[in-house]
């Protein structure tokens, strides 16, 4: 009985002991540190996405203010655009970057950084600054026909366009921007395609690189020889690719309206086909087909240029400058008389008389000579191409003299201090039959020419338009 008391006494003992040392043991732990939070509250980066494209801001962070400089042809967008912005660690921005806002209202938008202690914040405001900019054009390649091994069956009224960054010749030929041939045509679906004689009878693209190509037939179906006998005419769009079947976009059973064309704008959205209406008269009707996004095929306007086509020359065409008939277009006039050829501005299809006449430049002496009205070529065959590059309207006003081709690229404002992107160039080709296709490689941000000079010995010539950012 003694001997359980006396264990008993020692276990209880130990548990004391135990106990204690425990406690001991707790008391000695150090409390954690409370933890730190971060008081950095830094907008390091911003960047404004806006109509497919990414514009970077500069961060001035003593004035607390990010400058984005935009281009002209970007600034719409903007009131529809979107932030991608870089804080500091753990810091957190309102409101969000990531719905869309209105970076054009009057005073900039602001966000707010805040640090992850929620008690140190700083604002910034986004400002937007028109971009200085430089706009300068070159010369890439000359090239014969025979350089680039295209056959002389090219020879026509417009015998280029581009598809994407490659430009489509009239006998099918598919080039890139180097000359250098990469395929063959699809023409899948394409009245008269494979039978003997077909050939396209014009050709042209949109802005965004959709080629666009006519055919005149015959009442029977078969590829007309000329135009005399031409009774029918269909008009493709190449929406996917020139190595896949196009679309048929228009067709007629009422003449041959298949030449003189031009378009603008994107045929997948805002974008405009411009063609001839058959027959000559003392003012003169195209057909404008205009697309517009959101909506199942096209809409109808007349466009009349109110200039003679009957007077001996060999036709008229007019070039949109975008994709609305609103916009800008350029109308070509072929003169009676070999007075040659005159290029005019138009601001919106309905503004009749109020046409602003171009001019072209010479130079030298002998060009002069060989110039007609406005110093754009004494002979009667011309083309125009136009075109809106950094929210300026442009044209590639190409006409021929007997013994060369010349090429003007200039604003649709002869007041504009910088009137001329490229003073008349010559190409010497004998009296040349010139058209010109314009390519927007989105990859670089460069804009392309491509000149056209079919004669006896047809030859092109590539310009190269960049735009650097001051």
């Amino acid at each position: 009985m003694k001997f359980n008391r006396f264990f008993a006494f020692l276990a209880a003992a130990s548990l004391v002991a135990f106990t204690a040392c425990e406690k001991e043991q707790k008391e000695d732990k150090p409390e954690p540190a409370p933890e730190v939070k971060s008081d950095a509250c830094k907008l390091t980066a911003l960047s404004l996405v806006a109509g497919g494209e990414t514009i970077e801001g500069f961060v001035y962070e003593d004035d607390k203010v990010v400058e984005v400089a935009y281009m002209p042809d970007q600034y719409a967008a903007l009131a529809n655009a979107t932030a991608e912005v870089t804080v500091s660690a753990k810091a957190t921005v309102s409101p969000d970057p990531s719905v869309a806002a209105d970076y054009t209202v009057e005073g900039g938008v602001v966000f707010t950084v805040t640090a992850e202690d929620g008690e140190h914040k700083a604002e910034y405001t986004v400002v937007l600054k028109e971009a200085e900019f430089n706009v300068k054009c070159q010369l890439v390649w000359e090239k014969t026909f025979g350089d680039l091994g295209v056959s002389a069956a090219s020879f026509g009224q417009a015998n280029v366009g581009f598809s994407g960054t490659n430009f489509v010749t009239r006998n099918l030929e598919v080039l890139d921007l180097t000359g250098a041939k990469v395929g063959t045509l699809n023409v899948d679906g394409v009245a008269g395609a494979g039978a003997e004689g077909f050939a396209l009878s014009c050709m042209t693209n949109d802005h965004a690189g959709h080629l666009v190509a006519s055919i005149a037939l015959t009442a029977e179906g078969a590829p007309a020889p000329n135009s005399d006998s031409a009774s029918q005419s269909k008009i493709y769009v190449w929406k996917n690719g020139w190595d896949k079947a196009p679309e048929l976009f228009y067709e007629t059973s009422e003449g041959n309206v298949s030449l003189y064309m031009s378009a603008g704008g994107d045929l997948t959205g805002d974008g405009i086909v411009n063609v001839i209406t058959p027959g000559r008269g003392a003012t003169t009707m195209f057909h404008t087909f205009y697309t517009t996004a959101g909506a199942e095929g096209y809409q109808w306007a007349a466009f009349n240029t109110q200039y003679v086509s009957n007077d001996g020359n060999w036709g008229q065409m007019v070039s949109p400058a975008s994709g609305k008939i609103s916009g800008d277009f350029v109308i070509c006039d072929s003169q009676g008389n070999n007075n040659g050829m005159m290029f005019y501005a138009r601001h919106g299809y309905e503004d009749l008389g109020a046409d602003v006449a171009l001019n072209g430049t010479v130079l030298d002496d002998a060009l002069a000579e060989g110039g007609g009205t406005n110093q754009y070529g004494n002979y009667s065959t011309g083309h125009a191409r136009a075109f809106t590059l950094n929210g300026t309207s442009y044209v590639c006003a190409c006409s021929s003299g007997w013994p060369c081709t010349y090429v003007t690229i200039q604003t649709l404002n002869p007041e504009d201090e910088s009137h001329y992107l490229l003073r008349t160039q010559v190409l010497a080709t004998p009296a040349p039959v010139s058209c010109s296709a314009y390519c927007h490689d989105e990859a670089t941000g460069k804009v392309y020419i491509l000149v056209s000079a079919q004669s006896e010995s047809p030859m092109m010539a590539l310009y190269e338009i960049i735009t650097e950012i001051l």
